[in-house]
């Protein structure tokens, strides 16, 4: 069976951002249940060995999530908002 995903190892990977080594930060696996039974993901985590790059990319990662959080908060509040004001239809 051919192996899906990323081809290279994790010395070949660089950093998008400042171009130097990646390294592999975490490793798992998961098992998801599918109709023929389940299959096994594996995961790896790979950060920038720059410190710097590093901090400013999590920095960043944690901005763009709590910008998510943000809207997803008014979403709900803007679809709970649509739905107590909506006029039922009369007959």
């Amino acid at each position: 069976m051919p192996k899906i995903g990323n081809s290279k190892s994790a010395s070949e990977k660089v950093c998008v951002r400042c171009k130097s080594r990646r390294r592999v930060s975490k490793t798992w696996t998961e098992k998801i249940v599918n109709d023929n039974g389940f299959m096994t993901l594996l995961h790896t985590q790979y950060v920038c060995t720059n410190v710097e790059c590093q901090s400013a990319f999590d920095k960043a990662l944690l901005e763009d999530t709590k910008k998510r959080e943000k809207l997803k908060q008014m979403k709900q509040e803007n679809d709970a908002r649509r739905l107590s004001t909506k006029v039922p239809k009369s007959a």
